[in-house]
C-alpha cells in the first residue's frame, strides 16, 4: 500500500517546525525531522522521552546516498505523516504514525497500541539505504531487539542487531513496489515478513480512525483546512492527564497551564469538539481546585466566555459535576459580563 501526494495537505509553505511534524495516538508523541529522520519519541508521555544512546543523533534516521529532496505532507484529515524523498531517479515514501484505532464504533474513544511505525516503499527506481536506530541493544535476534531502556524494535527485514551495540543499522535494498516495515514499540512486537502486512493494517485503521475524528468538525469556514490542522494538533496534545505540553525535564512533558488549557478548550468548541472542550474546561477547575495554576480562571474573561458558549449551545446537562457547579455558580457573572459587553 502506498500513500500518494495528489491527495496530500501541504505542510506550511516555510518548511517543517524547526523540532518537527507531529505525529502521536493521544498516549504518546513524536515529531518527524525535515530530513524523515525521527527526532523524538514517547511511546508513553507518562514515561517520558526514549532516550537516543547517542547525545545529539535522532532516534532513527535514513541515510540515502546522494542529494536528497525531501518534502512532508500529513494524510488529509489526519495525523499521519508522508515525507517523501527524490535522488538520481529513485522515490521513497515514507509513512510515519503512532498506531491508534477506535475503541468503540462510532464513540470518541481512542486505543492507542504503544507503537511507533515507519513504512517506507520505494516507488520509482531501486533504492538502497539504512534504518539507523539509535537505542543501545541488550537482546537481538535476526528481526527483533530490546534496548537497555526497555523499548523493543522490530523490522520486516533482518534488523541486523547485536548485543552489546549501542545503535541498529538495518541495511536495506528496494526495488519499486517493494517496502519495509519498521517498529518501536513499549512491549515486545514479532517481526519478519508479517510486520509489513500489520503494518498497513495499522495504517488503514489509524488513518479511519483520524479521519472519522476530523468528520466530526462542523466548521464551515473558508480556512477549513487551517483551523482543522489546528485541531488536530492540539488532539495530539490532550491525554488522560488533560492538555500536555513539551517541558525541559526528566519527563518532556507537563499539564499546560490554565489559560492554554482554556484557548484550547475554545478552538475545539468552535469547530464542535463538544468532548474535547468539556474535558479542558474540567481540567481547568481541577487544576485551579488543586491550587496547581495562580491564575484567577473564576474570573477569567476567555474562561467564562467559553463556558458561557457551551452552556448557550448545549446545556448544563452533560457537564462533569465539578464543571457544571461552576458553571450554576458563575451564572449571574456570566449575565454580568454579558451587560456590560
Amino acid at each position: 500500500m502506498t500513500l500518494h501526494l495528489t491527495r496530500l495537505a501541504a505542510v506550511d509553505g516555510a518548511g517543517p517546525a524547526p523540532l518537527g511534524l507531529a505525529i502521536g495516538d493521544t498516549r504518546g508523541v513524536g515529531r518527524v525531522a525535515a530530513d524523515a529522520s525521527l527526532a523524538s519519541l514517547a511511546l508513553d508521555r507518562a514515561a517520558g522521552v526514549l532516550r537516543a544512546s547517542s547525545a545529539g543523533s535522532p532516534l532513527l534516521g535514513l541515510d540515502l546516498d546522494g542529494d536528497v529532496s525531501w518534502v512532508a505532507a500529513y494524510v488529509p484529515g489526519t495525523n499521519v505523516l508522508e515525507t517523501v524523498g527524490h535522488a538520481d531517479g529513485v522515490e521513497l515514501r515514507v509513512a510515519d504514525f503512532m498506531s491508534v484505532a477506535e475503541g468503540r464504533p462510532g464513540q470518541p474513544e481512542a486505543m492507542p497500541a504503544g507503537r511507533f511505525i515507519r513504512i517506507v516503499s520505494c516507488t520509482e527506481g531501486s533504492a538502497s539505504f539504512r534504518l539507523v536506530c539509535a537505542g543501545r541493544v541488550v537482546h537481538a535476534d535476526k528481526h527483533e531487539a530490546t534496548t537497555d531502556d526497555g523499548w523493543f524494535m522490530a523490522c520486516s527485514r533482518a534488523l541486523g542487531a547485536e548485543a552489546g551495540a549501542d545503535s541498529v543499522a538495518t541495511h536495506v535494498h528496494l526495488a519499486a513496489g517493494e517496502s519495509v516495515a519498521f517498529v518501536i514499540a513499549d512491549a515486545p512486537v514479532q517481526g519478519g515478513p508479517a510486520l509489513a502486512a500489520g503494518a498497513l493494517h495499522a495504517l488503514g485503521d489509524t488513518i479511519h480512525y483520524w479521519a472519522w475524528w476530523s468528520d466530526r468538525c462542523r466548521y464551515k469556514g473558508e480556512d477549513f483546512d487551517a483551523r482543522l490542522r489546528e485541531a488536530l494538533e492540539l488532539k495530539l496534545l490532550c491525554s488522560e492527564a488533560g492538555l500536555v505540553v513539551d517541558e525541559p525535564g526528566s519527563l518532556g512533558f507537563v499539564r499546560a497551564p490554565c489559560i492554554q488549557a482554556t484557548r484550547a478548550a475554545a478552538a475545539f468548541l468552535d469547530l464542535g469538539y463538544r468532548g474535547e472542550c468539556v474535558s479542558l474546561l474540567a481540567q481547568v477547575v481541577e487544576q485551579a481546585a488543586q491550587g496547581a495554576d495562580h491564575e484567577r480562571w473564576s474570573f477569567d474573561d476567555a474562561f467564562l466566555r467559553t463556558l458561557e458558549a457551551y452552556v448557550l449551545r448545549y446545556g448544563t446537562l452533560g457537564l462533569p459535576e465539578g464543571l457544571r457547579q461552576v458553571a450554576d455558580a458563575s451564572a449571574p457573572v456570566l449575565q454580568c459580563t454579558k451587560r456590560m459587553a
